[in-house]
């Protein structure tokens, strides 16, 4: 019934919305209820919400969704409209992020267009300018929806590509909301998680600069996203190797970061950047990544190991696994293989 709601309030003609406010409202509260009603579900049955996905295609959830931001008022929106194109947008980004199979339809229906067309990836909608609630909001759920469709499949880039996002991804990496500074350094890593199609485009872009500097971020999750971009950026090719060189002191530093996943990004990325050339080993030498990676190891490891709680715990670190992995990476080459026999005592791991 909610679904025929939505659908029903399409028949409204375009022209006629902007003077029917009622209109909005009708649509962010039905959209709410969708939102709400699939929280629910997976609240009271965990996994129950992903089931859902036949309904929702059924009932054409997506393209009804599309069609009627498509045609809500494109310019000096009231804020009643600013506030159902946020509650259409969170609806679409819950069902990218809901089902491979809503994610397709997405870009099927052209939802991409959408993006482009209302410019959701602006850092205008952050500072405010429309005038209206919600344009961080609506940056958010665009980001989120760029980085799933990223995440799911390479048969998406091409219509990525199309897209051109790359200048307005470099301006929100600058942007003062730490949520969008996060949830960009995310899009971007996902961009180059299954090859290095977009490495030149991002290297074009002046991207890597800023994603070196949000490994020091003061807030958490950007630095851990920074350095997961940072990583896939260096995992498929060496090109990006001499643009990303400089965020390998910060790397070292991340290796003792509060949280895990951020320790595991650097040190991942620190192996990547020696994965495919030797071109850094020389700088990582001179850095004492060796030693960072054997020092987050060595740390972490107990020193009672009948203390089985805590040799659990070390066992389960995902930072103290992807280390060993990336020390693995800097000894295939000579340069490091010589510095981490003469200069460090690998025999006490």
């Amino acid at each position: 019934s909610l679904l025929w709601a939505l659908e029903a309030l399409n028949a409204v003609p375009r022209e006629l919305r902007d003077g029917l406010p009622h209109v909005a409202a009708a649509f962010r509260a039905a959209a709410d209820l969708i939102l709400r009603a699939l929280a629910s579900l997976n609240q009271a049955v965990p996994g129950l919400a992903e089931e859902s996905h036949t309904d929702l295609q059924n009932y054409r959830t997506v393209a009804i969704v599309l069609k009627f931001l498509a045609g809500t008022p494109a310019e000096a929106m009231r804020p009643i409209w600013w506030r159902a194109m946020s509650a259409g947008m969170q609806l679409l980004s819950t069902l990218v992020l809901h089902h491979h199979s809503l994610a397709h339809e997405f870009v099927q229906q052209k939802g991409l267009d959408l993006l482009m067309e209302r410019r959701l990836l602006s850092t205008g909608l952050v500072m405010g300018d429309p005038g209206g609630p919600g344009g961080e909001g609506l940056v958010v759920d665009a980001l989120l929806i760029l980085s799933q469709l990223s995440r799911l499949s390479k048969e998406y880039y091409p219509m990525l590509q199309q897209m051109q996002p790359f200048d307005d991804l470099r301006e929100l990496l600058t942007c003062s909301s730490t949520n969008v500074r996060a949830k960009a350094c995310n899009a971007i890593g996902n961009m180059v998680r299954h090859s290095d199609h977009f490495y030149e485009a991002i290297r074009r872009s002046r991207i890597l600069p800023l994603l070196t500097q949000l490994c020091a971020d003061r807030d958490s999750a950007c630095r851990k996203f920074a350095s997961f971009a940072v990583g896939n950026g260096a995992f498929h090719s060496d090109l990006l190797y001499p643009d990303l060189a400089p965020a390998v002191p910060q790397l070292l530093v991340l290796l003792q970061d509060d949280d895990e996943k951020t320790r595991a990004n650097a040190a991942g990325a620190i192996g990547n950047l020696v994965r495919n050339s030797a071109d850094l080993c020389n700088m990582m030498v001179q850095e004492g990544v060796l030693r960072g990676l054997f020092d987050l190891v060595r740390l972490r490891r107990p020193h009672d190991t009948s203390d089985t709680a805590a040799l659990s715990r070390f066992l389960a670190d995902s930072s103290v696994k992807i280390a060993l992995f990336s020390l693995g990476n800097l000894s295939v080459h000579g340069e490091c293989r010589a510095s981490l026999a003469t200069d460090l005592p690998t025999a006490e791991l």
